[in-house]
């Protein structure tokens, strides 16, 4: 059963979200500083008593005028009177929308006139104090940009957040990246009793791919603090980034020797072991972390999922249940168990769990899956109302939709059928790609090679390097019909595009096979089935060798298809024409 593993566990932007916002919780060589969360957070700069009692005919004015130019696009006109609202009635918003149309005007000195004013009305605001940071560095005033990194520090502190980070935000968008490490550096030096500080300096390098700066950066930090699990995760996560995913476990490995029940080294390694296919290692991971954190649902979601691929299906089934009582993940769960009982036969309790999907990643595929569950019990009719229905509760998913509705067709109704849905979704959508592919797909298959030529050449007109359409071009021609000249042009181009694509080297064997190149075809097919050891490649493969005469060799390979696909079409009718 496919799953979406990847999504789970490896997507980029959930790996960097863990390594900014993972705590620390053991107890290094250094004692690591207490994060301050203070009941009543006193911020660091007094913000001053407004001094506007009424509004006047002064303050009115200037500000319709001021919305009023904006709207007509006269920048410079609506900073003046936002700049002169905000004098007027000390108003922070003011000043900081004048700010950000100089900025637009690119005027730097305008911009920072009314920066003054928005930090000195708002002095707490951590978005004024990144202004004014960028701002002075694009002036050269270096050290005053010093001063409002200090600031932001400051301000996130008493709210007892990392104020390290919205620093290195700033200067990670620099394009003088020399000029703005050497100040980060100088920022983390004075605060090098913080290890956040050399976490936030090793990010910066991270965020600008500069892999073995972040490590040594990373690794000072461990110097002095090697059981924080936060900067081990980082060094883990550096060692992946570098190709050294043995190292990066062993980092991991190395840190829960010290501190075993560490729950963010722990996870860290589990989704780790997923990234390196190492599923059944990941699987038992995530047994230890539930052990240490029992109510923790992402990582009973990943169990359940993990489960899923290892075929576990009463464990998925377990974990699954679990999460809908504790009210988590439960789109996501019911799906997986309407996947469970579908594979298990089940069809119509795969169907009302398939219904239970309302939202979430999996919504549209859960309601595909009723249609295809319908279509697969007998009851195709009632599978195209579905999907005709869900064309009209999905708009935006109208070509895929189209597209299902013609594969229910292709398996239950009839070609008059099929190619009416076609022509309905290309009037709906015109020319779109998907649509023209498959029905020149479904066109070649039964022998419309008018259709074929037409729609596959519409698809190369709108992209030239689209390989698939190239390739199944290519392919029609070589098994289809004598046009190997054109083949073969399609096909090399496809193929220098694709150069491992098993279908591509597949029909290039064929091509050859066609030909009567047969060493050419044996080769180009051997690649392919060692890649892709499938039905349609492996009968073309077998065909070769039993031309060649070695019928032996050929018997191996359709055996092999055989034992796992009884049923397979593509190497029963090879053999079938070969025994006449």
């Amino acid at each position: 059963m496919e799953i979406r593993l990847r999504v789970l566990f490896i997507n980029a932007f959930f790996l960097f979200c863990l390594l900014m916002v993972s705590g620390c919780s053991t107890v290094p060589k250094r004692d690591l500083p207490e994060p301050q969360k203070p009941a009543a957070v006193k911020l660091p700069f007094e913000t001053p008593a407004p001094t506007l009692r009424e509004l006047n005919s002064d303050i009115v004015y200037s500000t319709l005028a001021g919305e009023i130019a904006m709207q007509r696009g006269e920048y410079e006109l609506a900073y003046q009177h936002q700049l002169q609202t905000a004098v007027l009635a000390g108003d922070a918003i003011a000043a900081e929308r004048a700010t950000k149309i100089a900025i637009l005007l690119k005027r730097d000195d305008l911009a920072l006139k009314a920066l003054k004013h928005w930090i000195e009305l708002a002095p707490n605001n951590l978005s004024g104090r990144q202004h004014a940071v960028t701002l002075y560095l694009d002036t050269g005033e270096t050290s005053l940009a010093y001063e409002q990194m200090e600031a932001i520090l400051a301000i996130s502190q008493a709210s007892g957040e990392n104020g390290f980070v919205p620093v290195m935000a700033v200067l990670t968008k620099r394009k003088e990246r020399e000029m703005a490490l050497n100040l980060m550096q100088r920022f983390q030096a004075m605060h090098r009793d913080d290890p956040e500080s050399g976490y936030a300096l090793s990010l910066m390098s991270l965020v600008w791919r500069d892999y073995p700066r972040a490590e040594t950066d990373i690794r000072n930090v461990l110097a002095d603090w090697p059981d924080w699990s936060k900067g081990n995760v980082l060094l883990s996560r550096l060692r992946k980034l570098q190709g050294d995913g043995e190292g990066a476990v062993h980092v991991l490995e190395r840190a829960l020797v010290r501190t075993p029940d560490d729950v963010t080294l722990n996870s860290a390694l589990a989704r780790l072991l997923v990234e390196l296919n190492e599923y059944d290692k990941a699987y038992r991971q995530f047994e230890k972390v539930h052990r240490i954190a029992p109510d923790d649902t992402d990582t009973i979601y990943s169990l359940g999922a993990l489960a899923v691929q290892l075929k576990q299906t009463d464990a998925a089934k377990g974990y699954f249940k679990r999460l809908l009582k504790m009210g988590s993940h439960t789109d996501d769960s019911a799906y997986y168990l309407g996947r469970i009982e579908e594979q298990e036969g089940n069809a119509e309790e795969a169907i009302n769990w398939y219904k239970r999907v309302n939202a979430g990643d999996f919504r549209f595929e859960a309601m595909a899956r009723v249609a295809q569950v319908q279509a697969d019990e007998g009851n195709f009719r009632e599978a195209l109302d579905w999907v005709r229905n869900m064309r009209i509760q999905l708009p935006e998913q109208s070509v895929q939709l189209y597209l299902m509705e013609a594969r229910i067709l292709a398996e239950h109704g009839s070609v008059a059928e099929v190619l009416s849905v076609y022509a309905s979704g290309l009037e709906a959508h015109q020319e779109d790609d998907d649509l023209l592919y498959a029905r020149g797909l479904y066109a070649a298959e039964i022998g419309r090679m008018d259709i074929v030529e037409s729609d596959l050449r519409r698809v190369i007109a709108h992209n030239p390097n689209n390989a698939d359409a190239l390739n199944a071009l290519g392919y029609t021609f070589a098994d289809r019909s004598m046009r190997f000249e054109e083949a073969h042009d399609l096909i090399s181009r496809a193929l220098e595009l694709k150069p491992d694509s098993p279908a591509i080297l597949d029909s290039m064997g064929w091509l050859q096979f066609r030909l009567g190149n047969l060493p050419a075809a044996l080769g180009f097919l051997k690649s392919a089935y060692a890649i892709l050891p499938d039905g349609e490649i492996g009968a073309h493969l077998g065909e070769v060798l039993w031309t060649m005469g070695d019928s032996a060799g050929a018997e191996a390979i359709w055996r092999q298809i055989l034992e796992k696909e009884p049923d397979n079409k593509h190497v029963i009718e090879t053999r079938r024409r070969l025994a006449r």
